[in-house]
């Protein structure tokens, strides 16, 4: 593809392109190995800290297996796929992995709201926590709007541009600063939604922002009383 070709793209189209061939492949799988790194050492931290407790804390385990066993399969997976002629895939399988990723977030966001009056007199400092699954969730639905955005034909954004020059082309800043703000002001920001997807995935994230801010306060008066 020449370079006019390439800039007459829409800007999730020209990340699609710069994600499917040379080096730019490899960051998926980076990723996903982070993400599943931080999901995996947050469940852990919260079982020994006594964060989670009881049903809750039973529960991880067996969602740390399944993560860990479905994080290997869609790793080697994406290795496959890799150094094979169906770069497309390389998205489809990734999501894979995300929507799980996902579902362990929601899990961890609703056991904490079993915590939410939390020990009397723990000072702020015991409120790590919150925060922790909060930094979560905003990586994982940033790169959930990554792959939406490239996935979506013409993309699932709107990037606006300066006058008279083409839009930018995103990058994983862009997706990290869409998902921090509807985390904390609860709607997108200077970017337009056009897919119905990501508003759906959008409608999740306010639901869960606004029942970690549930938590956070709730916690901060007991830490404080």
């Amino acid at each position: 593809m020449t370079e006019d070709t390439t800039r007459q793209l829409a800007p999730a189209e020209r990340l699609h392109l710069r994600l499917t061939e040379g080096h730019g492949r490899f960051l998926i799988i980076l990723t996903t190995t982070i993400i599943w790194i931080l999901n995996t050492t947050l469940g852990r931290y919260l079982v020994r800290e006594k964060v989670l407790a009881g049903e809750s804390a039973a529960l991880e385990r067996p969602l740390e297996w399944v993560g860990t066993a479905l994080f290997i399969l869609v790793t080697l997976s994406l290795i496959l796929v890799i150094y094979k002629p169906y770069p497309t895939w390389i998205f489809r399988v990734a999501a894979v992995y995300l929507t799980f990723s996902v579902a362990q977030v929601v899990a961890n966001v609703i056991s904490m709201v079993s915590t939410a009056n939390g020990a009397h007199g723990g000072g702020l400092g015991s409120l790590w926590d919150v925060a922790a699954v909060y930094g979560v969730s905003v990586l994982v639905f940033s790169v959930v709007y990554l792959v939406l955005d490239v996935r979506t034909p013409g993309g699932a954004f709107v990037w606006p541009s300066r006058d008279n020059e083409e839009p930018p082309m995103p990058d994983v800043f862009d997706y990290l600063f869409i998902s921090f703000n509807v985390n904390s002001t609860y709607g997108p920001t200077s970017e337009a939604v056009v897919s119905r997807l990501a508003k759906s995935v959008m409608v999740l994230q306010v639901l869960l922002a606004i029942l970690m801010l549930t938590v956070l306060i709730a916690r901060a008066v007991s830490a404080t009383a």
